[in-house]
């Protein structure tokens, strides 16, 4: 099938539809319009036309994005996350399935999990003598739209198709509908579900010269590099890279020997990537990522601590989800699931002592789940244990049954379709919640 004719597919009113019902509908994020599901719903079949009709003749266009700041800690300045009106992330998700599905043979895309993995099981073969760890500088902000238009032209020529990518990245993001704001010129805003693809295909000629070389094995995780080579040609192949990258209008942060953004060593050394804690064959956690699970499971008895309609039941039901995170969408969500490469079983028996400790200080009557026992799960049975919820296997029963027991929402008028929509609003918002301990990863799951 040609580039056009997947466009076309993609932002059919069939195929736009299906999209906002599995995915779109289910985010209560509201643009700088404010406007709602509830005041979207009836006036869906119209803007499912309008977004089909105006991106398939060329003549669509993007409400300016609203800002979202996200802290990234004291003393660094805020991550800037755009946010796109209902219509725009309908549009948005379209294109985004239409980029992966036509550049998928050209992409490297790894989740973190196996990438772990995989450099693991490299570095118990002692194939290699030392590290590379490359942080890139202002990554997404330095994008080059006129270099990442070359990339997509590499398989398209469609002047609709790059023109609603143009588009998409150029909109500005402002503070308040009100402000002008000026097209970026530079850069694709971060938080569109295009962000990570476009961001993928600008880097894809780098991705396929590193992985193809045999003197090295290459990793890369968004803006996070990292390689295993002898150590010795550690300044060479450190060198050969930054090189390729400026020439993408990209800088890579000098490597150094204690470096915090870059940094070098041997391979017997520690280091961490990607969240994750290596030293010689132990595989851990990195101490900020163990502490970000602690402050969240703290901040689930506080939440019910203070809250007016206390309900034992629901605190019980998000601890033991915090724990054992979840399966929706397909996808595995949670701290153990992005941490599932981990072989330190120390970390997990203290994590269920700090559980128990918490339940203790609260002066609650909580049997939670364990960790120990959901990393068991999750190496042997993933996919087939009772243990982790598997929220795309429940019924509509069970499903109403979660909503009145944990949610108390009275299910009573309801038809299955709209029980069903209910549910998966309600858990794709606890979902997001198990992902904001590791957000600092890029993990969308």
């Amino acid at each position: 099938m040609s580039a056009l004719s997947s466009f076309k597919q993609y932002f059919s009113e069939a195929s736009l539809s299906s999209i906002y019902q599995d995915s779109v509908s289910l985010s209560p994020a509201t643009g700088i319009d404010n406007l709602t599901h509830k005041n979207f719903w009836p006036i869906l079949h119209r803007q499912i036309s309008i977004t089909s009709r105006k991106a398939l003749n060329g003549k669509y266009e993007f409400t300016k994005y609203k800002l979202k700041l996200i802290s990234k800690g004291r003393g660094k300045s805020p991550r800037e996350i755009s946010i796109p009106t209902i219509r725009d992330r309908l549009a948005l998700k379209a294109l985004c399935k239409f980029l992966f599905d036509n550049y998928k043979e050209d992409l490297a895309f790894e989740l973190p999990q196996p990438m772990v993995a995989r450099a693991l099981k490299i570095i118990e073969s002692n194939t290699y003598t030392g590290f590379i760890k490359l942080d890139v500088e202002n990554f997404y902000p330095s994008i080059n739209h006129t270099e990442l238009t070359k990339s997509l032209r590499r398989k398209t020529r469609s002047a609709r198709i790059i023109g609603l990518i143009q588009k998409a990245i150029s909109t500005p993001t402002v503070s308040e509908p009100s402000e002008t704001g000026k097209n970026n010129t530079k850069g694709i805003p971060q938080g569109l579900s295009i962000s990570n693809v476009l961001a993928a295909i600008y880097l894809s000629g780098i991705d396929k010269k590193y992985n193809s070389k045999e003197n090295l094995s290459y990793f890369r995780y968004v803006d996070d590099v990292f390689i295993l080579c002898q150590y010795d040609e550690i300044q060479e192949i450190s060198n050969s890279i930054s090189k390729d990258f400026k020439k993408l209008g990209l800088t890579v942060h000098p490597p150094q020997l204690n470096g915090s953004k870059s940094v070098y060593g041997r391979i017997t050394e520690p280091f961490d990537y990607l969240g994750y804690h290596f030293h010689n064959s132990r595989v851990s956690a990195r101490e900020g990522s163990i502490r970000k699970l602690k402050e969240s499971l703290v901040s689930i008895f506080s939440a019910y601590k203070y809250s007016k309609n206390k309900s034992i039941n629901f605190l019980q039901w998000r601890l033991n989800l915090r724990i054992t995170g979840c399966v929706f969408k397909n996808k595995g969500k949670g701290w153990l699931f992005f941490f599932a490469e981990i072989n330190d079983e120390t970390l997990l028996h203290n994590l269920d002592r700090y559980v128990l400790h918490l339940i203790s200080r609260f002066n609650l009557p909580l049997t939670p789940k364990k960790f120990v026992r959901t990393f068991f799960e999750l190496k042997h049975h993933r996919y087939s244990n009772n243990y982790i919820p598997n929220f795309d296997n429940f019924t509509i029963p069970q499903m109403s049954s979660v909503l009145t027991e944990y949610f108390g929402k009275n299910i009573d008028n309801l038809h299955p379709e709209q029980i069903k929509h209910e549910f998966e609003r309600r858990i794709n918002k606890q979902a997001k919640e198990l992902l904001t301990d590791i957000q600092d990863f890029h993990y969308s799951g």
